[in-house]
């Protein structure tokens, strides 16, 4: 009896979870940022699709998270975009270097940290910045 109560509740709620896993839901319980309130950020893409977010952290460098690339496929940096799916004409800049931390292991939260060096530097202005790093106090 049991068993056909688990599968009956399997069965009502499996085709709820597969279409929800696949709805672009956008903001969760929050608001849209003003429009360039962040200009270090950056989105990271594969084939024109946005996997991972970043942050600029020099003209050239952003830092984001190590799970955001498989080693393999090759990845592009959008600046200046305010809503990815508005904008008209998306500034894809190519990476030159991956380099993710020495500790970073696949499929783990440790060290899960990159920098991505642009193959150009960005032109910095009011849409597009660098982030605050506050120095460590001696």
């Amino acid at each position: 009896m049991m068993t056909i109560i688990s599968l009956l509740l399997l069965a009502t709620l499996l085709p709820h979870l597969t279409f929800t896993a696949h709805v672009d839901v956008g903001i969760v319980n929050g608001r849209e940022a003003k429009p360039h309130s962040r200009p270090y950020m950056v989105s990271i893409q594969l084939n024109g699709q946005h996997i991972c977010g970043g942050f600029l952290i020099s003209d050239q460098w952003v830092l984001t998270a190590a799970h955001c690339w498989d080693g393999y496929d090759i990845l592009t940096v959008v600046v200046a975009a305010h809503d990815l799916s508005k904008s008209k004409t998306l500034n894809h800049i190519s990476i030159k270097n991956y380099i993710l931390h020495p500790g970073y292991k696949i499929g783990s939260l440790q060290n899960d940290i990159m920098l991505l060096m642009l193959y150009k530097k960005v032109r910095l202005n009011n849409n597009v910045g660098l982030i605050s790093v506050t120095p460590i106090p001696r």
